[in-house]
């Protein structure tokens, strides 16, 4: 076991920069790390969570984060995934890092990545940009399906088979029915 790094510390605190049901619990948890040991025998970074479970409380009701984080962009690759995995019990289990190409030993950098927010279902419900900009679906009654970085912003397609396109700070640019396109 060793301390967390700052790299790893960053990418948590992206986890947890958004609100959801329960983040209180799982900010204590972060604020109780005892240390952090490898996860992955691939050469990812992933690592696994020790907490100090005397000091921090419990938030069962889920089995993953409702949030992810999307690399928007990479130099030289595909951009990663990371998502934050829990135990039974509901305390940080994992940090999972995700990469579609070849095996990256470092972290995405906190600065290229967006936080993804799932509802219930899965359903995307609102992306906080590296700007800090929290974006939500033009229709709150048509949730995203998926999420992908376009240009300098991204485009999210809704369960109903409209495309919206943002600019990076999160205004929109166009919705137009995907068939349309």
């Amino acid at each position: 076991m060793r301390c967390i790094t700052d790299a790893e510390r960053q990418v948590l605190d992206l986890f947890l920069s958004v609100e959801f049901e329960g983040v209180g619990a799982f900010r204590e948890q972060a604020m109780h790390i005892l240390g952090v040991e490898p996860d992955c025998i691939c050469g990812c970074p992933s690592i696994k969570f020790h907490i100090d479970r005397s000091k921090a409380p419990a938030t069962p009701a889920y089995r993953l984060l409702p949030t992810e984080l999307e690399e928007l962009s990479r130099p030289a690759g595909i951009p990663s995934s990371v998502l934050c995995l829990l135990d039974k019990d509901g305390y940080l289990a994992s940090l999972e890092c995700v990469y579609y190409d070849d095996v990256v030993t470092e972290w995405p950098a906190h600065d290229r990545c967006a936080v993804i927010l799932r509802g219930i279902g899965g359903n995307l419900t609102s992306v906080s940009l590296p700007s800090g900009v929290l974006v939500r679906p033009h229709d709150d009654e048509d949730p995203w399906a998926s999420f992908s970085e376009e240009g300098l912003g991204f485009r999210a397609t809704t369960r109903k088979g409209w495309a919206e396109t943002y600019s990076a700070n999160g205004e929109l640019v166009s919705r137009l029915m995907e068939s349309k396109r």
